[in-house]
């Protein structure tokens, strides 16, 4: 399956209610269409917390943390790491739900939890604390992984996620805008159209614009502005947010990525 059209929509304060309207954005999923969101988080809070970012990123010691029920909120640096489904270079970002942050990460992430919850045939809090009835609570969790991807370094191989009970989509949260004298100005996240045509994302959103697609259809990041090359410490490059729901780590609850390429 490939992405069919494009489709921008807003999200007003009765969109919850609408039933017949959830159903058909959750078929036009399914069925291969990209969904974007605009302006679903105000620009100014999304540059406050990266400064937020930078200033953890800079500041603490990056380390790999499992996905267990308590893991702490943590930061890595992913370059080619052989513990990955799917590799990449990149410096990660993970936030859970049962810990606390200055920046209050769920609370500023919560409506596009809700929408991809409920559009996946989920309650709007499932996954998101140990307490919902869910009955899978204790096995698959909602973690914010925030992504930045350092220009002349930053990648992601072309893979394709799991679509099962817990999720159709994995929604990305554009933290960067591409362009000239924007944050960078070639590659950066694609959705496959074809075996050959590649959407890139950033063509058509802006800063705070949340994107949904079919999470099984070919993807990824290619690589940001190949022609120079910053050093990580600078966090010159792309940023985003994948509003993951991953199962614990010794699980096999939900299926793996799939890698679809070598690099």
């Amino acid at each position: 399956m490939y992405i069919n059209k494009i489709i921008p929509l807003n999200l007003n304060d009765n969109f919850f209610d609408n039933k017949k309207k959830l159903t058909d954005i959750s078929k036009s999923i399914i069925d291969g269409n990209l969904i974007i969101f605009k302006s679903l988080i105000k620009k100014k809070n999304i540059e406050s917390f990266k400064k937020y970012l930078i200033q953890i990123g800079k500041n603490s010691f990056p380390e790999y943390q499992p996905i267990r029920i308590g893991t702490p909120n943590h930061h890595r640096i992913m370059n080619i790491d052989p513990r990955s489904f799917v590799k990449g270079a990149f410096h990660q970002f993970s936030f859970f739900r049962w810990n606390q942050d200055m920046f209050d990460v769920f609370e500023l992430f919560k409506k596009g939890y809700w929408l991809k919850n409920v559009l996946s045939g989920n309650k709007k809090e499932d996954f998101l604390t140990l307490q919902n009835k869910n009955k899978n609570s204790d096995k698959v969790v909602a973690r914010v992984s925030v992504q930045f991807y350092p220009a002349g370094i930053g990648f992601l191989n072309k893979h394709s996620d799991p679509v099962s009970f817990h999720q159709i989509t994995a929604p990305l949260l554009i933290m960067s805008n591409k362009g000239l004298n924007e944050d960078f100005k070639s590659g950066g996240s694609y959705v496959c159209a074809s075996e050959t045509k590649k959407i890139y994302l950033e063509d058509h959103t802006s800063i705070g614009d949340l994107v949904m697609y079919n999470a099984s259809i070919p993807h990824g990041v290619d690589l940001i502005d190949a022609q120079k090359k910053i050093p990580w410490f600078k966090f010159k490059g792309r940023w985003t947010a994948v509003l993951a729901t991953n199962k614990v780590a010794g699980s096999n609850i939900i299926k793996n990525e799939i890698n679809l390429n070598k690099k």
